[in-house]
């Protein structure tokens, strides 16, 4: 109910000579209530249903703020909503964002800075959450988006079909979560599949699933990470880490061909057991969950060198626009307590950067598979960024078809050439060469003018 207050009250002025009273003119009513809070999020049902929860716990202990929470399906379908509100001049107060929109959103000046904000609310940002996240959402020397999940790729098995306690000969160390294991081991256990039309293993021919075997091996996949102008697929250490990857991931005898993944998902083949393990991140969890007679676990990424991990994170930012933006930075706050990101925590499908609950029961949830859980939180410390680069999407997609080749194509050889073709490809994608019309001088400008040479 929206409150009305009085700006005044009735004023009376006695006359003279006998005149009467003269009344003043009523007041207006000002209506004065909640203040309104838009918050745009995405994610499945379960995840935007928790998001809903803490808006509502919110404005339950706020009453002078309510948070109108915008779904959408997508991280793709929000950012085209909230880059059309933008353009519009009427963004969201607060909104959920992947980490790779991060550069876009600092360049373009849409969000404002949060640490000073949340400092101010005692959001605990030395032990309390992620190191990875509270840096990797950071630019400029500043925290640009409060980091609210983080989850690094893993390796997903199922354990009716890999048995880990048979990797390595009696009386050597275990394969296990903890110890990890080595791309050799990892090889060995797609090698116990043995069911004619199952397979081993899978590896999406993508740069950010290749991408931590390359680090792990020592190698980069771009010449320079804050200002990058091609990949470095064909470099020495690069080029020997991929070469061992190739080696697992082209033999037919643990792996499926690019007609049959066609025909048949790598997801729907592992849902069916017929697969023996595939990379993914968290939010693969709970759709395995559904899936009647399957059992699984997960394991870190096998290693060629050191432990190496790529990751997703989504973060809370707040927008540049919002017109309230201490109440906005108090619902921030309030998002990432350990209350709200429990919520989150219980739908399977985000690893929270709250390290409380990240180690608590609301994300472990020991009765449920995989029992090996605390490996998302464990394995955050191994994830590696990516270059921040506008142009990274742009080179990620454009080569995936070269990629793609480089898994499937009957013959490779020689590798060097293939990658160094790969790089050539991202070479003018992250440094786009102007068009001549842009480039070219005008008639009248003086380097027009003929030298006679």
């Amino acid at each position: 109910m929206v409150a009305l207050v009085l700006a005044g009250a009735v004023a009376l002025t006695a006359g003279c000579g006998g005149d009467k009273p003269k009344a003043q003119p009523k007041p207006t009513p000002t209506p004065s209530g909640p203040t309104l809070l838009s918050f745009a999020v995405y994610g499945p049902p379960q995840v935007i249903t928790a998001y809903a929860k803490i808006a509502a716990n919110f404005t339950a202990e706020h009453p002078d703020t309510v948070v109108n929470v915008q779904p959408y399906d997508s991280a793709a379908a929000a950012r085209a909503a909230i880059a059309e509100e933008i353009a519009k001049g009427d963004p969201p107060d607060a909104f959920l964002a992947p980490l790779t929109d991060l550069p876009e959103l600092v360049a373009n000046k849409s969000v404002r800075r949060v640490d000073d904000l949340l400092g101010e609310r005692e959001v605990d940002f030395g032990d309390g959450y992620q190191h990875y996240s509270l840096e990797a959402f950071s630019a400029e020397n500043a925290l640009q988006c409060m980091p609210m999940d983080v989850s690094p790729l893993v390796v997903y098995y199922n354990t009716d079909l890999i048995d880990l306690s048979t990797i390595n000969p009696p009386g050597s160390r275990p394969v296990s979560a903890e110890t990890g294991w080595s791309l050799d081991q990892f090889a060995a256990a797609a090698h116990q599949v043995t069911k004619p039309t199952a397979r081993g293993v899978y590896v999406a021919p993508s740069l950010e699933q290749i991408a931590p075997f390359i680090w792990s091996g020592g190698g980069s996949l771009v010449d320079n990470l804050n200002d990058p102008t091609t990949l470095t697929l064909s470099s020495g250490s690069t080029e020997n880490a991929l070469e061992k990857l190739l080696e697992v991931v082209r033999d037919p005898q643990i792996t499926y061909n690019a007609k049959q993944l066609a025909r048949r998902s790598a997801l729907q083949r592992f849902k069916s057991g017929q697969l023996g393990m595939m990379l993914g991140f968290r939010n693969l969890t709970p759709q395995l969950r559904d899936q009647q007679g399957l059992n699984f676990d997960v394991m870190p990424l096998p290693t060629i060198g050191a432990r190496a991990a790529s990751g997703e994170s989504d973060g809370l930012c707040l927008s540049s626009a919002s017109a309230h933006p201490e109440k906005t930075a108090d619902f921030l706050a309030y998002a990432v307590s350990d209350d709200s990101s429990s919520l989150l925590a219980q739908t399977g499908y985000v690893v929270p950067v709250n390290l409380d609950v990240a180690n608590s029961a609301a994300f472990l949830q020991p009765e449920l598979e995989p029992f090996s859980a605390s490996l998302f939180v464990s394995t955050v410390r191994n994830i590696r960024s990516f270059t921040t680069a506008e142009t990274w999407p742009a080179v990620e997609s454009s080569t995936a078809k070269l990629l793609n080749g480089l898994f499937y194509d009957a013959v490779i050889d020689p590798l060097d050439d293939r990658l160094k073709a790969i790089d050539a490809a991202s070479a003018p994608i992250f440094t786009p060469i102007p068009s001549p019309s842009a480039s070219a001088p005008t008639s009248g400008s003086p380097s027009a003018t003929p030298t006679g040479n």
